[in-house]
């Protein structure tokens, strides 16, 4: 029975053991060498060991074994005794390991291709009391150590028998140490047991084959799993195929080579797998078991076998040398399509794992965390060196056993609902980049999950602000390496936000891989050169143009720029181009109030020569030029087409088949998630995508980047790939009709969002967008509209005057509204205010500051607020001024929403989804202070400047996008844009009809206090997004 006793974080141990304890159902006190000779007694004429040029039987193997054990007992090799082996992979090899443990000794591995002073380096560092070589080695260390060659120890005469060295060993003595890559550049041995190997190569598992099976030979015999090939076959039976060294890299050969010695169990590094699994899927349909693993699988690549005749068994394996070569396994019977990752699955037996926060305390399902690993695997250490012992093997603070110990692996996990675990990348892969903590792993997983790329790796490259991503990929044989690049480049942009984007990305044509079969990343980086610059249109000219080009090449990453090139074409996005427009600015000495004006012009006109041409004239005239005519916003505002009148509302219930906008953003995702659980027949989600996969993809990349389960996109999603911007969504007619007929209601959440646009670049989206959502909702039969809008639209009446706004108080002034977004979301309320007038079912949402979730603290970290957070923690000085916090939590939001979906009707209301509490900018300031960031507060002018400063020196500031937003006044008054939003300006708003639903349905949503405020710091800055306390308090930057 589980014990219930409380573990760090007070939950039940029942509650966190992730498996069943399996430690007495293998021989775990039992010797390797042993177990072999227990099988030779029983299977004496079965076929052990077969090679090109000949076969043994277990007989055969085994008198080779003792004679070679008594060679090296009579050498001097004693119990515990490291006995260093530099043999490539030969049935001398095979005999030499097995000899080794039955003489009581310690097996270390060597590569006869390692260079000569690591080899001396690793044997002096073991201490080994004997090197094994073959006869014609080229490389004999001049140490004082007993030298053998494999000729000696298969000499017919041998000295006279000594006892066994195994009698007076244990299962928890050293069995073997082998030298792993160090972070140091200092290769670290990992000295393992028996038990850690007993464990799993007795076990019941797909990947251990039984008698009269035949497994192949892949690995390096430097490479630890080469011990599971040698023990899981000849413990049970089963006979070891050594194929000739050519062939594991020939698809061709071997293919043949599987079907000649009829391979029914196979291991493959996955970068082998992937180059396979590309050229051949069919090839292993013969197999009883493929298992793969050593480093993260491609999906594309599993697919592909799935899809093509997969073997009987499909195995991803996962495991750290310092745990007994396999620690969790995965049986990959499909794989969605948008699955980005393959997981690693369970624990096998007499295996524990846990997935741990920083702080030390066990992860919930979905949250990421380091994968902490225990049971009878746990390795002994690492040899010679106590303090990394100390720091990676460490007391279980969660097991049974108070004498048990974990391994820190060092990887990042998520466990799935479902108890699965999934593989999410190395923390010593991090990278800080723009302030965000970046898992390189994460990027070229999501580099793999395009079709057409069979392997990424990704760096960091340049230094200081320069810093940026860059990545190579190696194409499908045959694909157009600038049109593979651009197509990448697409996908990834779709998927990951803009600071893990790599800004240069090459396709190389092959896969260089290590000596153990893994993608050697070092290498494929090293081809990352920038190439020679070409530019399209014509050389710049002049000095203005010429600056102006090296403000562009050092945001976009690139060499040279041509006059005639685009921004956005080479790159450039919304973020980017606000970075570009203040570096500008600084270089022309363009008024701060003109910075909006300037980000337009970039716009308007997005070539290097024409952008730079403008910022000259609006340097030269100011205000003259950088004044924008208003739109008329109440003509903007006007319906176009009639609604259809009707007396009878949808009636309220389960969401029915349901057509949903902006599902890839953060509050979207959650819309997503609640509609499905809340029982929807279907949902249209309409994505800016090139197909349904594809869109999938995204969606389900989202929900995971913020904490949420794929697994709810099942069959009930269907993706529409559209455009919000373009008519009719750029649908063709079967398409518009097919949603006009099936679709019951719209949830039209999205919208381009960029507080520094003006109000002509995002109205195609908000504006027109809405349009055809009402044009949607009136074709074929009515269907509610359920309208995302903003408190943000209410914010031209404060200027006037107003000091309070029900959810029923019309819309106003839009002449006084402070950014081009809020226009564009006034006039699209209209709209639907409008159409509801008319007849048409709707209910509009009018949204707060939409924040983190309220249970784990999970952010949108692109926003202005969470730029407040950060600028305010690394510089350690905030304004003094009633900034109100009206934060509700993302999934607060998404409930309220889906309440009124599931049980209001849509007769025209206004629901404000606020915080009915109240909090202030000075309590944020306390929880820093309280979290020990040295934060002192100043007056509102001295802060604003401080930012400029900051801005100025780099371009690439988290404030730079809402700068305009400090400096700029609303247009006919005097106060800055952010100033409206202040409690001194900004109308009280009611929310009478929001209250009344959050009563139904038993919603609160959390209120702003040190909780609430401390869960967001605390996972902002766990996240990377936040510097700790200690790295800050100098200028603003």
């Amino acid at each position: 029975m589980p014990s219930t006793a409380p573990t760090p974080n007070g939950r039940t141990r029942e509650h966190v053991r992730p498996c069943d304890d399996t430690r007495t159902g293998y021989p775990r006190d039992a010797l390797l060498p042993d177990l072999f000779a227990q099988q030779v007694q029983r299977s004496p004429d079965g076929e052990a060991l077969v090679w090109s040029g000949g076969r043994w039987t277990f007989r055969e193997l085994g008198d080779r074994v003792r004679r070679a054990a008594a060679r090296l007992r009579a050498r001097g090799v004693g119990d515990g005794d490291i006995v260093a082996v530099l043999l490539e992979r030969s049935p001398q090899s095979v005999v030499t390991t097995l000899a080794v443990l039955e003489a009581g000794a310690v097996h270390l591995p060597l590569d006869p291709r390692t260079p000569g002073k690591r080899l001396t380096a690793m044997i002096r560092d073991a201490a080994a009391r004997c090197l094994v070589t073959p006869p014609d080695a080229a490389v004999r260390p001049s140490l004082p150590l007993v030298q053998v060659t494999t000729r000696e120890l298969e000499e017919e005469e041998s000295p006279r028998p000594a006892p066994r060295r195994t009698a007076g060993r244990v299962a928890t003595d050293a069995a073997y140490l082998v030298y792993t890559s160090g972070s140091t550049g200092v290769p670290k041995g990992v000295l393992c047991h028996h038990q850690g190997l007993v464990r799993f190569v007795t076990a019941d598992h797909p990947a251990v084959p039984g008698p009269g099976e035949r497994l192949l030979a892949t690995t390096n015999p430097t490479f630890d799993v080469s011990y599971y090939e040698i023990f899981c076959t000849l413990l049970n039976g089963a006979c070891l195929v050594l194929p000739e060294p050519d062939v594991l890299l020939d698809t061709e050969a071997l293919a043949q080579c599987l079907r000649r010695h009829r391979i029914s169990t196979l291991w493959l590094a996955a970068g082998l797998f992937h180059v396979h699994a590309q050229a051949a899927p069919r090839m292993f349909s013969g197999l009883r078991c493929l298992m793969v693993g050593g480093d993260s699988v491609s999906p594309g690549a599993i697919r592909a076998v799935l899809a093509h005749g997969a073997p009987a068994t499909l195995v991803n394996g996962y495991g750290p040398t310092e745990n007994g070569v396999i620690t969790t396994s995965y049986t990959i019977r499909d794989l969605p399509e948008h699955a980005e990752l393959v997981p690693i699955g369970r624990p096998v037996p007499a295996t524990t794992v846990h997935v741990v926060r920083h702080d030390g305390t066990l992860a919930e399902a979905g949250e990421e965390g380091e994968l902490w690993v225990g049971g009878d695997g746990v390795a002994i250490g690492y040899l010679n060196d106590p303090e990394r012992t100390a720091e990676r093997f460490v007391p279980d603070p969660f097991g049974l056993d108070p004498q048990g110990r974990l391994y820190r692996t060092g990887d990042i996990v998520r466990r799935r609902a479902d108890g699965v675990l999934e593989f999410l990348g190395r923390r010593d892969r991090q990278v800080k980049l723009r302030g965000f903590r970046v898992e390189l792993d994460e990027v070229e997983a999501v580099l793999s999950t395009h079709p057409d790329v069979r392997e990424a790796a990704v760096g960091l490259l340049g230094e200081g602000p320069g810093k940026h991503l860059g990545a190579v990929v190696v194409g499908a044989p045959g694909a157009d390496a600038g049109a593979l690049a651009a197509r990448v480049h697409d996908h990834v942009r779709d998927r990951l936000p803009d600071h893990m984007v790599p800004r240069r990305l090459v396709c190389v044509p092959d896969l260089p891989l290590t000596t153990s079969g893994k993608a050697d990343h070092g290498r494929l980086l090293a081809r990352l050169t920038w190439p020679g610059a070409d530019p399209q249109g014509a050389a710049p000219a002049g000095a203005d143009v010429r600056a102006v080009e090296r403000i562009w090449c050092d945001i976009l990453g690139t060499h040279t720029v041509g006059r005639d090139d685009d921004f956005f074409a080479l790159g450039g996005t919304s973020l980017t181009a606000t970075h570009a427009a203040t570096a500008t600015r600084r270089h022309f000495g363009i008024d701060l109030e003109h910075g909006s004006a300037l980000v337009g012009e970039l716009l308007d006109n997005p070539t290097l020569g024409a952008f730079t041409e403008r910022a000259r004239r609006l340097a030269g005239q100011g205000a003259a030029v950088a004044s924008r005519p208003k739109p008329d916003f109440h003509a903007e505002a006007r319906l176009h087409q009639a609604m259809p009148v009707s007396d009878a509302l949808p009636a309220s219930g389960r969401p029915g088949r349901v057509i949903i906008t902006g599902c890839t953003g953060f509050l979207g995702v959650h819309l997503v998630d609640r509609l499905l659980g809340a029982g929807a027949e279907r949902l249209y989600c309409l994505i800016r995508t090139r197909d349904e996969a594809h869109g999938t993809a995204r969606v389900a990349a989202r929900m995971r980047r913020y904490g949420l389960d794929p697994q709810c996109l099942d069959d009930r999603i269907t993706v529409v790939p559209g455009d919000l911007s373009a008519e009719r969504f750029a649908l063709d007619r079967t398409a518009w009709e097919r949603l006009a007929r099936e679709g019951d209601l719209i949830v039209h959440c999205g919208a381009q969002v960029n507080l520094a646009y003006p109000y002509e670049a995002l109205a195609p989206a908000n504006v027109g967008g809405t349009r055809t959502v009402i044009e949607l909702a009136a074709s074929q039969r009515p269907k509610a509209v359920h309208h995302v809008s903003t408190v943000g639209v209410l914010a031209g009446l404060g200027p006037t005057g107003v000091r309070q706004a029900a959810e029923h108080t019309p819309l106003a002034r839009p002449d006084l509204l402070p950014s081009g977004y809020t226009e564009t979301k006034w006039v699209a309320e209209k709209l639907v205010a409008e159409a509801a007038r008319q007849g048409l079912p709707v209910s509009i949402h009018r949204l707060g500051e939409v924040t983190g979730t309220g249970d784990r603290g999970i952010w949108n970290t692109d926003t202005l607020m969470c730029a407040l957070f950060r600028t305010v923690a690394q510089a350690g000085v905030a304004p003094d001024v009633p900034l109100p916090l009206d934060f509700v939590p993302v999934d607060h939001t998404a409930d309220v929403i889906t309440r009124v979906i599931t049980h209001e009707k849509p007769d025209g209301r206004v629901y404000h989804i606020t915080n009915p509490g109240e909090a202030h900018l000075p309590l944020l300031v306390d929880r820093l202070r309280a979290m020990s960031y040295p934060v002192r507060t100043v007056g509102h002018r001295e802060w604003v400047a401080d930012v400029v400063r900051a801005t100025e020196a780099d371009p690439r500031h988290p404030m730079t996008p809402y700068l305009p937003l400090f400096v700029e006044p609303v247009t006919g008054t005097d106060l800055a844009v952010e100033r409206t939003y202040l409690t001194s300006t900004f109308p009280r708003l009611s929310r009478d009809n929001t209250d009344r639903v959050s009563a139904d349905a038993g919603l609160t949503c959390p209120p702003v206090d040190a909780r609430l405020i401390d869960l967001y710091l605390s996972r902002l800055r766990e996240s990377g997004f936040l510097p700790p306390p200690e790295a800050t308090g100098g200028p603003a930057a």
